[in-house]
């Protein structure tokens, strides 16, 4: 039987770590720098032991998951110490390369949920994926084999495939909530609830994994290129939520397909450089034709 420790007390390790004991797997240690958390999750376990230590050197747990804020990653990775026996160090971050393990043992490797986590809300890991990776293949096979103990969606992800698939979650999950946040402001300045707004909502989830790609159900007025109601979306954007207004661009100019619009802030710091340049030259040159001195001239007094 395969034992566990969990390096983070926070949701992931929550989640995670129900899920592993629910499927035969012994949570042997709970870390937390907060002892006080580390001993309310390992409460939720048979017989894990609280600790606010790295050093784990007389542990026997097979595999040491750091489920911390990716941030404080590399930190655990430099401060842990290991047992001898070949023991797996992963993490679960999914923007979190695979070297930022480096040096803190011979085996290491990611054990990344395809999952939004909350304290309060219960998850089924039978139909999240797991992404794995690891620094051999005796180790990607024992993360494998523990992963298939949680879900059948398991993939082996390299660092740019995972990195990828992390922006993707961003966009499907991340800004798609702050988004509803947005009609929810709105629909309640419009005098109805957001929970009115469910049935369509789920309308469009369905279409756009039914569909062979979400934008065969896009509908609304960018995709018609219904200008003047844009206009009247924009003009009372502008008026109420100025701040959402370059949302609403964006979107709208994203769903017609149009590109190149919008410069970074290096960009943007070239141009003004390159106006300013050519702005000198232009009052040198002014400077130059109202003294009457040639440019042979003015190199020779230079």
């Amino acid at each position: 039987m395969k034992r566990v420790t969990l390096i983070g007390a926070g949701k992931v390790a929550t989640h995670l770590g129900t899920a592993l004991e629910d499927n035969g797997i012994i949570i042997q240690e709970v870390f937390s720098r907060d002892i006080k958390k580390a001993r309310n999750l390992a409460r939720r376990f048979y017989d894990a032991r609280p600790t606010d230590s790295l050093n784990f050197k007389s542990s026997f747990s097979e595999i040491f998951i750091i489920a911390v804020s990716d941030s404080a990653i590399s930190d655990v990775a430099e401060q842990i110490v290991l047992p001898n026996h070949n023991a797996i160090l992963a993490h679960t971050s999914g923007a979190t390369p695979l070297e930022s393990l480096a040096g803190s043992t011979l085996y290491t490797g990611i054990f990344y949920p395809l999952q939004t986590f909350s304290f309060d809300k219960p998850v089924d890991f039978s139909q999240i994926p797991i992404c794995i990776d690891a620094t051999a293949k005796g180790a990607l096979d024992r993360l494998a084999e523990l992963a298939h103990r949680l879900t059948p969606k398991v993939f082996h992800l390299t660092n740019e495939e995972r990195k990828k698939l992390h922006i993707s979650a961003v966009f499907a999950c991340n800004f798609t909530n702050y988004l509803m946040e947005v009609s929810s402001q709105m629909a309640d300045e419009a005098g109805m609830a957001f929970q009115d707004l469910k049935h369509l909502v789920d309308e469009t989830v369905e279409k756009a994994f039914s569909l062979n790609t979400p934008i065969d159900g896009q509908t609304g007025p960018a995709i018609r290129k219904d200008n003047k109601t844009i206009k009247r979306h924009q003009e009372s954007l502008n008026t109420t939520h100025p701040n959402f207004l370059p949302i609403y661009q964006v979107m709208t100019d994203a769903i017609q397909g149009k590109v190149g619009q919008y410069k970074t802030a290096h960009e943007v710091e070239i141009d003004r450089l390159e106006k300013e340049r050519l702005l000198i030259e232009e009052q040198i040159e002014k400077e130059r034709a109202a003294s009457g001195l040639s440019q042979e001239d003015e190199d020779y007094l230079s």
